[in-house]
């Protein structure tokens, strides 16, 4: 018999082995899918925030490999989310670059506090229309920035004229071509690359020297002695890498010269004094890190920058890099229709692959990514003298805001994954936990921001993954194809990436939602539309406060709305009356004064069929009427089977739908009837 058993264990482990090598094997092949979905979206979503591609492929790392490892949603799959777009840019705009770690690191820390003391469902206590609103909010903002960015230019000052200068980037899109030789494009190409790594440096630069004297600050400590000895210890280095920019755009200026042949016609002059003018506001840049004077150090940067991106706008060819735009997006519309077993890999990943070869055999003069050599290059740890210079609540605002929406977008999301799959179901307050920690950590990286990202989780579930290990898998595929094969990142056109996020944003409006909604009453739609509206013309958190806003005076209104009608027929000395909507305290004096109108010794019918609550002051209200009512003769009859699934505490009679009500309830007791017993 022991025996029997020991084999009956023993198969039973044999089958549980065999199961966890299935789970593996659907795990791995799950978490090169994801992979190859998360590599062009983490550097389209970081050119989309305004700050350097390695901010967030670092955050796809660490969403993989940590928070996948922690994380309450085992299928999900976290990093930069296209939502959290338009708050970077806000806030880099606002702050400054260097605080973004800052910004990061303050909303993970308020995303731990909140999984500690499981607030994790209550982040989903927010109207769909408001979620849904927010969604297409950021899509239209998306969209609209990255439009310009598909014909590489660069996104306007706000929402509203990014959208109504969308004709003015179509226009720039069919300009004719200008570079038809061959020589001439490998030319431009050539000087696009160097120049975009020189404005990759200066970024670089710009932030690093930021960490040290912060865009806001205080203007008393601009001269004090620990400032300047902060300035002294780091000025060395700061000056050999703004030496280093010089060197290579006086070795683009040369170029210039040399080969002024191969410039495109008519251009030549501008593009040398572009060149010219970075070159001299780089000069400038040394000389004042020579100086060490806090109050320019930033400004010398930032003019710096601005005269590198003049140059390369001198170099870009629209017309070419909105054809690799097109060419992405059309590729990836197109790849929803091909066979099954090719749709493995991804649509988004096919599209950059196409427009990186496009731009490689035809040799064409449009941006391409720009990437550190090394990802520890692109590591930016978080300064403490953004903190001792700018107030703690003037960051307060925009860190919350960051891990309100990061929080509600992860759990929508892990609602969403959940009815995907028949696996665990998500634990809320532990997948808050593990969002805080991941998010910690790229703060400290200087990364972007992270949630949980339907795309790459629904991409994850369909290719079959089974455990948590796929997610985990990803982000060293990431880890490993970043370090070993970095530099093929650089060869790919910024307008493919850009291409993705304006198909991404254009799918975050999403139609069929908007139907959805409309079931539920076109207030639901206002709703909807007004939270869309506000976020583009103002800014996301307004649109979602005043969402918000709009959908609490809903449910005020629907909690407070009552309309009666009441029907009395004379001849047969019977009347009702109809309820419809909710019945509370607040409404009390309207049903009273239909209770006065009713005729003495008449009977009265109270209508629940259209009722949708009825709160105990009402039903007190209607118990205490009808015991003075029956000492004229009258009687009072309500519909008990409709009255109960609206107030169950007041108890259901035994008997039928028109028992007849003989005296009020007391201290919650279920009222007695005429014609039934209790």
């Amino acid at each position: 018999m022991a025996a029997g058993v020991a084999a009956q264990i023993l198969n039973q482990r044999r089958r549980r082995d065999i199961v966890s090598t299935a789970d593996l094997r659907k795990d791995f092949l799950a978490s090169v899918v994801v992979f190859l979905v998360a590599l062009p979206l983490c550097m389209g979503i970081a050119i989309a925030s305004g700050v350097p591609v390695a901010a967030g492929l670092n955050t796809g790392i660490v969403g993989g490999i940590v928070v996948g490892t922690l994380a309450g949603s085992p299928l999900q799959v976290s990093g930069p989310a296209a939502g959290l777009t338009v708050i970077v840019i806000e806030a880099v705009q606002r702050f400054g670059l260097e605080t973004l770690g800052v910004l990061v690191l303050m909303a993970g820390i308020f995303q731990l506090l909140a999984g500690s003391f499981r607030l994790g469902q209550w982040f989903r206590a927010v109207s769909p229309a408001v979620i849904k609103g927010m969604l297409a909010g950021i899509g239209v903002l998306i969209f609209a920035s990255q439009f310009h960015v598909m014909v590489d230019d660069k996104p306007k000052g706000s929402g509203i004229e990014n959208l109504v200068t969308i004709p003015q980037a179509v226009a720039k899109g069919m300009a004719l071509p200008t570079n038809s030789r061959p020589e001439t494009r490998q030319f431009h190409k050539r000087l696009l690359q160097e120049v975009g790594e020189l404005h990759r440096m200066q970024v670089d630069l710009h932030e690093r020297v930021g960490e040290q004297f912060p865009h806001i600050h205080d203007a008393r400590d601009e001269e004090s002695e620990p400032r300047r000895d902060a300035a002294r210890s780091n000025i060395a280095q700061f000056m050999s890498d703004q030496q280093e920019i010089l060197t290579g755009l006086k070795s683009v200026l040369e170029s210039l010269r040399s080969e002024k042949q191969l410039v495109r016609p008519g251009r030549a002059e501008a593009v040398e004094a572009a060149a010219e003018a970075a070159s001299a506001k780089a000069q400038d840049a040394i000389e004042t890190l020579a100086d060490g004077d806090p109050a320019s150090l930033l400004a010398a940067q930032q003019d710096s920058v601005d005269a590198l991106e003049s140059l390369l706008d001198e170099l870009k060819n629209h017309h070419m890099a909105a054809m690799l735009g097109l060419a992405a997006i059309v590729t990836i519309i197109i790849w929803q229709f091909a066979p099954k077993r090719l749709r493995v890999v991804p649509g988004p990943l096919v599209a950059v692959v196409v427009a990186t070869v496009m731009a490689a055999l035809l040799t064409l003069p449009v941006v391409y990514v720009e990437v550190p050599d090394r990802l520890w290059d692109g590591i930016h740890f978080p300064s403490l003298m953004v903190l001792s210079d700018t107030s703690v609540f003037t960051l307060f605002q925009t860190a919350l805001l960051i891990a309100v929406v990061a929080s509600a977008e992860t759990l929508l999301c892990a609602t969403a994954v959940d009815q995907m799959h028949s696996g665990p179901r998500t634990k809320y307050d532990r997948e808050l936990l593990a969002q805080g920690v991941g998010n910690v950590i790229c703060g400290v990286l200087g990364a972007l921001p992270m949630t949980g990202v339907i795309v790459r989780s629904s991409a994850n579930v369909q290719a079959g993954a089974k455990t948590r290990l796929s997610a985990i898998l990803h982000g060293i595929w990431l880890l490993i194809f970043i370090v070993a094969m970095g530099g093929l990142l650089r060869q790919i056109p910024t307008a493919a990436l850009a291409a993705i996020l304006v198909y991404t944003g254009f799918k975050l409006v999403d139609v069929k939602a908007i139907r959805g909604l409309a079931k539920y009453g076109y207030s639901e739609v206002a709703i909807y539309a007004t939270t869309v509206a506000m976020i583009v013309i103002t800014d996301l958190l307004t649109g979602v406060l005043v969402g918000i806003a709009l959908a609490a005076a809903k449910l005020l209104h629907t909690f407070s709305h009552l309309k009666t009608n009441l029907d009395v027929d004379q001849t047969n000395q019977s009347a009702v009356l109809s309820l419809h909507g909710a019945a509370t305290f607040i409404r009390l004096p309207v049903i009273a004064a239909e209770l006065e109108n009713v005729p003495r010794g008449c009977e009265l019918h109270v209508d629940f069929q259209h009722l949708d609550y009825i709160d105990h002051a009402c039903l007190e209200l209607l118990m205490n009427w009808a015991r003075q009512h029956e000492t004229t003769g009258g009687r009072l009859t309500i519909d008990w089977e409709s009255l109960h699934a609206r107030f169950r505490s007041a108890g259901q009679p035994t008997g039928g739908n028109g028992a007849d009500v003989g005296a009020a309830p007391s201290d919650g007791a279920r009222p007695t009837t005429a014609s039934s017993a209790s």
